[in-house]
């Protein structure tokens, strides 16, 4: 009899450390969440990383399929290899000259050690999109270029449009359709055919520049001395011009406005600077306004966008958690209530475990980050830290919707409309001025202090006291296989009351 109680005991212990043990699948379904969303945060990390492996391995394949699937390119692909010399391993590849390497129609070119060169007098009859380290074109390039480079030079002809991001760009060639740009100086001293869009530190359009379309800039320093045959909107430090411009002028300057003695409009002048300069006769053909522009005005008008993005922004994060925290909390129903339980009956305990945690992890992550090897780990650990922070509140809110409703007379509360109304004071509170700031913070201790003291994390039991010794000489109240103490049943209550006993009866 003691031997099959003893196997019962033992079946169910084991029954109950598989149930603690097995997997909700609903967790799985949000692991297998946050993993994909790792995944593609990852993504820009790995294309950086395998650039050159990419091009490596994929454009011979590109070719070979070309050449299985395309004939007629195939056939102009030996007939450009018989008239241009064959590439070797033996031959020097770091003057970026070598045609045969990338002649042939495949439209994209990966290269990050040499330079990208179009020789003079051939044509590429394709789209380029480059990642190398200086460009030059001195042939012609019949299609649109994209590249990203430290120094770009045009010297010859681009039929298409030219978008390019480098530190600096010299175009004395011709370029048929737009320029798009992002650097440190530009330099244009040839023609552009269609609009120019820039954003630089240094912007300089020669005298022998001609820009067929208009012109939008954002720059530091600006000089026109050549002609826009459209029209120009620029916002600048500094603005010189004199050179022409076609159309109408709205130019925007913290620094003055320089109009030299051949500058010429042929529409409109609208300028706002810090103060207004003299206009010689002739200078401009149509009408001329000026608008002040004072520091002050700058820095209210800042101020406002600066506020209104801020108001923006905490909506959008409201709508966010409301979404993310809905979805969350129905997966995860009693993880969930088991958790705002925490906050209900250890509050103190939960602050503090979340202080030490809020401090104590991003120091771990450095250490991790310092010791290299433990580089994956920490990445491992920065990403479970940050969804920690985050969804810290959902958890605060449920504690705060149930003690509300609760005082309300609602006791079989679901954790959804308590997160929905918890959530809401906790935004609406957390927009006041410096003070939401603290209580946010104070929110996130509460939710990650309790979220620690899961069970699930293993880490429970170290925030619990140690079990008292018991005093020597003292019995246990238990002995291992032996059945609990039993305790008598009370007698039912009758009603009457038992007479007392006198003394000495």
């Amino acid at each position: 009899m003691k031997t099959a109680s003893q196997a019962i005991a033992r079946e169910a212990a084991i029954a109950r450390t598989r149930e603690r043990a097995a997997v909700d699948p609903r967790w799985s379904l949000l692991i297998v969440g946050l993993l994909a969303v790792l995944a593609v945060l990852a993504i820009p990390v790995q294309q950086a990383a395998a650039l050159p492996i990419v091009s490596a391995t994929t454009l011979p394949m590109g070719l070979a399929l070309r050449d299985a699937f395309v004939p007629a390119a195939a056939g102009a692909a030996e007939s450009d290899s018989t008239e241009s010399e064959p590439c070797s391993p033996e031959k020097d590849h770091d003057d970026g000259d070598c045609s045969a390497c990338w002649q042939g129609g495949v439209g994209v070119v990966f290269t990050s050690q040499t330079a990208f060169t179009v020789p003079e007098g051939e044509t590429e009859e394709r789209d380029l999109y480059l990642f190398t380290q200086n460009l030059h074109i001195f042939g012609t390039v019949d299609g649109d270029i994209f590249v990203w480079t430290r120094e770009a030079r045009v010297d010859g002809n681009v039929t298409g449009d030219l978008n390019i991001g480098a530190e600096t760009v010299r175009i004395t060639g011709e370029i048929e359709d737009d320029l798009r740009v992002g650097c440190k100086d530009l330099y244009i001293d040839g023609t552009v055919g269609g609009h120019v869009l820039a954003g630089c530190a240094n912007i300089y359009i020669g005298e022998d520049a001609v820009i067929e379309g208009d012109l939008v800039l954002g720059c530091g320093v600006t000089n026109i001395d050549g002609e826009v045959r459209g029209s120009a909107a620029v916002a600048t430090g500094v603005f010189s011009m004199d050179g022409t411009i076609a159309g109408n002028a709205e130019i925007r300057t913290d620094g003055g406005v320089n109009l030299g003695p051949d500058a010429h409009i042929g529409g409109d002048l609208r300028y706002e600077g810090p103060y207004e300069v003299d206009i010689a006769p002739g200078t401009v053909a149509g009408s001329v306004r000026y608008t002040r522009m004072s520091p002050d005005e700058d820095i209210e008008g800042l101020k406002e966008g600066l506020s209104s993005l801020s108001v923006v922004w905490h909506f959008l994060g409201f709508l966010a958690a409301i979404i993310a925290g809905t979805i969350i909390v129905a997966l995860t129903k009693k993880h969930a209530i088991t958790t705002a339980e925490i906050i209900r009956t250890k509050p103190l305990k939960s602050l503090g475990i979340g202080f030490i945690a809020y401090i104590c992890i991003p120091i771990v992550l450095l250490i991790l980050l310092v010791m290299i090897i433990t580089i994956p780990l920490m990445l491992v650990v920065f990403l479970a830290y940050l969804i920690a922070l985050y969804v810290a509140k959902f958890y605060v809110a449920i504690w705060l919707g149930n003690l509300i409703l609760r005082r309300g007379g609602r006791t079989d509360v679901s954790p959804i409309p308590s997160f929905l109304l918890g959530i809401l004071l906790i935004y609406l509170v957390t927009w006041i001025p410096v003070v939401g700031t603290l209580i946010g913070i104070v929110v996130i201790f509460f939710g990650l202090g309790a979220l620690l003291q899961r069970k699930e994390t293993g880490l429970d039991a170290a925030f619990e006291a140690p079990p008292q010794p018991a005093a020597p000489g003292a019995l246990p109240s238990a002995f291992p296989g032996s059945a609990p103490p039993s305790v008598p049943p009370a007698p039912p209550h009758t009603g009457v009351t038992p007479p007392e006993k006198t003394p000495g009866a």
